[in-house]
């Protein structure tokens, strides 16, 4: 029968072991561990079959928090004993607390297994062809170690190894001005995310960091939720949402760097309002492929049903909508929203080489 793992537990562990390791709390089983890691690390560096650190790093919490999963596991099968969704945890713990801990996975995304050759595959011990032929054995070998381990005990010290083996700054906070972005203009801020979006989608963390971190600027951190893409468990509505005080949403907002439709923003009307109730709801069409369209039927339907949708096409009427709606407060709208943008981006982990070229082009921005 299927696991479900308690992910508030593990991320529990998963702090409190990384407190351990920062304080050098280190056991035999932990310093075995760092040491396995550390190799590993040395046999599947970056782009080179690095995503077997986040597949150990999962097991390695998954079985430190319910010490009778299926290490191998990939997916959640019913019929499998002792299954469990190794994707869902890391995706939703360890994806999305490494940066806040300073843990490189190898695989950085906000989905960490969704790369070759993990994608479509339910079993880790059933995978075969990996070209790092070395790389993999190893892995192989120590996931072989973790299955022995007697109990979740023994697990958190590996997990506590595993941490300070991978444990390095990928992006520095010393560098970041606390008044960076107040020299931007909307203007200026339009234009850097606009040219930073269209660069490159990274599977569209970098447009929906954006937004969440415009909305941050308006409603504040605490109160906007940010889903973690191609998440099949995704418990928000839509891609970014803002949270009532009663955990129920106040709006929800789909954010799309691919052209969008009408057949598609009815098809996502539907399907919030069945799963989740929420009944204020935006498009945002930010793509630069995106051709003007009219929208007026599709919106019109869904004010029929007692849903408020809107269609907003570029990031000039997305910007001055949270420029008026964000409090009035003793800082500058345009720094407040960049600083937010860019934590955004770094909780999300995109690439940190054209993060800190956007950081450069702030700085070197004047307002007058």
């Amino acid at each position: 029968m299927a696991i479900t793992i308690d992910h508030a537990k593990a991320k529990e562990i998963l702090f409190a072991e990384s407190d351990a390791a920062g304080i050098g709390k280190f056991s035999e089983i932990s310093q075995q561990w760092h040491e396995r890691v550390k190799e590993l690390g040395r046999l599947c560096p970056a782009r080179k079959s690095s995503t077997v650190i986040a597949a150990l790093g999962t097991a390695i919490l998954a079985k430190a928090t319910d010490d009778r999963v299926d290490v191998y596991s990939l997916l959640d099968r019913g019929e499998k004993a002792a299954s469990y969704s190794a994707r869902s945890l890391a995706d939703n713990v360890l994806a999305r607390h490494r940066a806040q801990l300073e843990i490189d996975l190898g695989a950085n995304g906000t989905n960490p297994l969704n790369n070759t050759p993990f994608i479509g595959k339910t079993r880790i011990d059933e995978i075969t062809g990996v070209r790092n032929k070395d790389g993999w054995n190893y892995f192989m070998q120590c996931m072989e170690a973790l299955k022995a381990l007697p109990g979740s005990a023994q697990a958190r010290q590996a997990l506590r190894g595993f941490i300070s083996a991978r444990r390095r700054i990928l992006l520095a906070v010393s560098d970041l001005d606390p008044q960076l972005g107040d020299d931007l203009t909307m203007k200026s801020l339009e234009n850097l995310i606009r040219e930073y979006v269209k660069a490159e989608s990274e599977g569209g963390r970098r447009a929906q960091a954006c937004v969440s971190g415009l909305l941050d600027a308006v409603f504040g951190s605490n109160r906007v939720l940010a889903g973690v893409i191609n998440d099949p468990d995704r418990k928000t509505p839509l891609d970014v949402a803002v949270s009532n005080e009663d955990s129920t949403f106040e709006m929800a907002i789909e954010v799309k760097d691919k052209p969008i439709t009408d057949m598609h923003v009815k098809a996502s009307i539907e399907k919030t309002v069945v799963d989740h109730g929420t009944r204020n709801l935006s498009f945002l069409g930010l793509s630069h492929r995106q051709t003007q369209r009219d929208f007026s039927e599709v919106l019109d339907w869904a004010q029929k049903r007692g849903v408020k949708a809107t269609v907003i096409l570029n990031w000039s009427d997305f910007l001055l909508a949270c420029r008026c709606f964000a409090p009035a407060q003793d800082d500058i709208f345009e720094g407040r929203a960049f600083r937010a943008i860019v934590a955004r981006l770094r909780e999300l982990g995109v690439q940190p080489e054209p993060l800190n070229d956007l950081l450069n082009q702030a700085s070197s921005t004047n307002r007058f």
